[in-house]
């Protein structure tokens, strides 16, 4: 499997043959996405800047609220948490995406901590793709606590201040220091698979593919 990251929250899995692309913004955000396309798109919150599906090629298949799914060798998996943007309440969805014989988790606008039996339910974790920015979401200390509570494999920080994007936001580094990292090499993309998953816990800081 590959990963790499628009910017913002949006990130696409590329596997066996198909893509899958998280939370796609529109260019008002201040950036622009350097592909719309893809078989599958996930939507964690109505919020603009997470559910822009226009201008995707090929027909992808939307899926923008809790449930289970399976779509182009994607196993997906949606449940209802808490959004809050702008002072409106909304429905955020946490989506676990299966493939490849591995486990993906992403956090979308995740607002409150999950319950223990949710936290429970995300144990399973290889790769948690987490917000890292506050704001609207968790704030970074929250953000470290609950990936200590899911315990993923590997952690991939999103939705944090990057030039161009009009969204107040944290830079990165608050939640790094959290996490215990001082340093991280930036990196275009990930490419992993079942067999070469780190023993120890890693932050991957993927570099915003243009």
């Amino acid at each position: 499997m590959e990963i790499v990251w628009f910017g913002h929250a949006s990130v696409m899995l590329s596997s066996a043959g198909a893509a899958l692309v998280a939370d796609p913004f529109p260019e008002s955000l201040g950036i622009s996405m350097a592909e719309k396309r893809a078989q599958i798109v996930t939507v964690s919150n109505s919020h603009p800047n997470h559910s822009s599906t226009d201008g995707f090629h090929d027909s992808p298949r939307i899926i923008d609220e809790p449930g289970e799914y399976e779509v182009g060798g994607y196993y997906v998996s949606g449940m209802a948490t808490a959004a809050g943007n702008d002072g409106e309440a909304l429905v955020n969805t946490v989506f676990t995406i299966r493939t490849e014989g591995l486990i993906v988790c992403h956090l979308g606008d995740l607002s409150q901590i999950l319950t223990p039996s949710q936290a429970q339910q995300l144990t399973a974790t290889d790769i948690l793709i987490v917000p890292a920015g506050g704001g609207c979401t968790l704030d970074p200390s929250r953000t470290a606590e609950l990936v200590n509570m899911i315990s993923p494999r590997i952690v991939i920080p999103v939705h944090y201040r990057t030039d161009g994007v009009s969204v107040d936001l944290e830079p990165i580094d608050s939640f790094l220091g959290h996490m215990g990292v001082s340093e991280v090499a930036p990196q275009l993309r990930l490419n992993v698979t079942a067999t070469n998953l780190p023993r120890d816990r890693r932050v991957v800081v993927l570099q915003r593919m243009v």
